[in-house]
């Protein structure tokens, strides 16, 4: 089953002196697949990810995720949906400093007024060994403990797609395998969608499918 559709995306940055970041790209991704999209900095991965989880709008093109399409929706529209059916992973993790480690997973649940699927949660952080640390605060945890909330937090709403940018750069080596082999299970596990990007060819050697960005454009490594 087709998860996602990218039809002809192409970004263009300014109008006097424009800046084409994006050009003409298409693909597609299935159900339960994990692919990675690798590249050079300023290939446009991140502008492409953006793009794709309903943050930034394309120039022309349409992004479609289990048949809805996005920018075809309000703004209202647009923030419930990724709210409900997309996970976000970022580098640099995006916890919310204020908020114990509970509330930070929870964070997308609570924003919807939805029930804690108890026995849910608990599978999540015991599978991320962070069962221990759920009162501690993000300032008390190291970046491979706050990659694994940020992971648990992208998770727990059961979204129909999650795009993980650059989820290792800010890791050390050992944090990165560890990282990449827990979204690996998650996918596994709960046969969620993943879309990663990364400029790691090894980290990318670990998804079902590789796609290749230069300056803008994107091809498949078969």
């Amino acid at each position: 089953m087709e998860i996602l559709k990218v039809s002809h995306i192409s970004k263009v940055f300014g109008n006097k002196q424009p800046s084409v970041v994006l050009k003409d790209i298409s693909f597609t991704v299935k159900k339960g697949e994990f692919v990675a999209i690798v590249g050079p900095s300023g290939s446009g991965k991140s502008t492409l990810l953006h793009i794709l989880g309903g943050l930034e709008p394309p120039t022309s093109g349409s992004v479609s995720i289990d048949r809805t399409s996005l920018y075809n929706l309000s703004e209202d529209q647009l923030t419930i949906f990724r709210r409900r059916q997309i996970g976000m992973i970022y580098q640099f993790y995006n916890l919310v400093p204020t908020l114990n480690i509970r509330e930070n997973i929870l964070l997308p649940l609570l924003l919807d007024n939805k029930e804690v699927e108890q026995s849910y949660l608990n599978q999540i952080i015991t599978s991320l060994n962070i069962d221990k640390i759920m009162e501690y605060y993000p300032s008390q945890l190291s970046g491979g403990q706050q990659q694994r909330v940020a992971i648990a937090r992208s998770l727990i709403h059961h979204p129909t797609l999650v795009l993980a940018d650059e989820p290792t750069g800010n890791l050390d080596s050992m944090n990165s395998r560890e990282i990449v082999d827990l979204l690996k299970l998650a996918n596994k596990r709960t046969n969620t969608t993943i879309l990663l990007i990364t400029h790691d060819m090894n980290i990318a050697m670990q998804a079902d499918r590789i796609f290749e960005m230069n300056a803008g454009e994107i091809k498949e490594d078969k």
